[in-house]
């Protein structure tokens, strides 16, 4: 506890101080602030979409609530560095949006991906395209909603998430 006001201040700025710097290494929700995600979001749906009118092929519906799910998974896998389908602790897309309280839906997939290079958005879609696992679920005839979630990583690399669902028309 300080006994002055100097050591107040000095205690305030060694708080703000740490607060400032250890919290964007642990908070799941850090890497969400790059100004250009929700740009890079945006065209990703657009060439998905592109990608699956080309195939004949219904536009998938971006949901805010599906993105939720996305960004939260890229974020927990941008944070604790892995980069897979099912957490650390096992919960798949299923389970991660069943947690977010979406209901109603048929069938759900994810695509996930991880890229450093110069054109992210151009790296991942044409790793998906060329990937048959991924590329299953860009051309799947039922899905008709989509979430996407990209995080920038620590190390600066960005962080993929698509949820792919069919919800009954």
């Amino acid at each position: 506890m300080p006994r002055t006001l100097g050591d107040a201040a000095w205690f305030s700025f060694g708080l703000w101080l740490a607060l400032t710097l250890l919290v964007p290494l642990t908070a799941p929700w850090a890497y969400t602030d790059d100004p250009d995600v929700a740009r890079m979001e945006g065209l990703l749906a657009r060439d998905v979409n592109a990608f699956r009118r080309d195939h004949k092929l219904i536009e998938l519906q971006r949901t805010p609530e599906l993105d939720a799910v996305a960004r939260a998974h890229s974020a927990d896998m941008a944070r604790r560095g892995y980069l897979a389908h099912r957490s650390p602790e096992g919960d798949d897309w299923v389970a991660r949006m069943k947690k977010a309280g979406i209901e109603g839906f048929a069938m759900a997939g994810e695509n996930v991906g991880r890229t450093s290079k110069a054109r992210p958005n151009h790296e991942i879609l044409t790793g998906w395209i060329h990937s048959p696992d991924h590329h299953e679920n860009l051309v799947a005839r039922p899905y008709n909603a989509t979430g996407i979630g990209i995080v920038r990583a620590p190390d600066g690399s960005y962080v993929y998430t698509q949820l792919y669902v069919t919800f009954p028309r």
